[in-house]
């Protein structure tokens, strides 16, 4: 008795299979998974059972390890560093960072966020609308660290800044250094806090990639 036609794709052997539902995999960031149709008798691809699901994202997490940065400021944002790969996403309001939040956590294995501290001085303290902008996003990210249980510390900027930038100079300086770290993304650096927001996830990977504590004396 032969088999009937199947109406989804079929693909002629496991391995080809198999590579399709890796692909999907990275491009969808959910594991899918190769079957074998008793219908068609061919390969098809498809979401992975529970059990192969719990199994493929235990794996993906594992090979994912992950460091958060976040610079809070008015036009703030958040980085993701793994290695030389980087992430930025600009913050625009809490139900949006909480997705992308929730978006990385699917896809890394996030062991440590610095998140900066605001640092109120100079003309800051003089600029109360600015200041309580800076206090509320400050605020916004650490409840969302916590809500999503992701171990974090607060560093003041001359605490993450030590050794990556001079104490002195002009915003510049931040987008220069991040340019040197992430040759790659240098299009990403279009504002100098998306730059800090990578520089800041760059000094919680490298605690993390070194194994060291990771709360410092901020």
């Amino acid at each position: 008795m032969g088999f009937k036609k199947c109406t989804k794709q079929i693909h002629e052997s496991l391995g080809k299979a198999r590579g399709v539902a890796r692909e999907m995999a990275i491009k969808f960031g959910m594991p899918f998974d190769a079957y074998h149709c008793k219908k068609c008798g061919g390969w098809h691809i498809g979401r992975a059972d529970k059990k192969e699901l719990i199994r493929m994202k235990k794996k993906i997490l594992d090979e994912n390890i992950a460091a958060l940065g976040i610079d809070p400021g008015k036009t703030g944002a958040i980085a993701v560093v793994s290695g030389a790969y980087l992430e930025i996403h600009d913050f625009k309001d809490i139900l949006a960072a909480q997705k992308t939040i929730s978006l990385l956590l699917a896809r890394f294995s996030i062991k440590f966020c610095v998140l900066e501290k605001v640092w109120l001085r100079g003309a800051s303290e003089r600029d109360v609308t600015k200041a309580e902008t800076l206090i509320r996003n400050s605020q916004t990210w650490e409840d969302l660290l916590i809500l999503n249980k992701i171990d974090y510390a607060k560093y003041a900027p001359d605490t993450w800044r030590k050794g990556l930038v001079a104490k002195s100079g002009d915003k510049e300086r931040f987008t220069q250094k991040a340019i040197k770290l992430f040759p790659r993304y240098e299009k990403e650096f279009f504002r100098h806090d998306r730059a800090e927001a990578a520089l800041i996830a760059y000094r919680a990977w490298r605690h993390v990639e070194a194994g060291k504590p990771t709360r410092l004396v901020a």
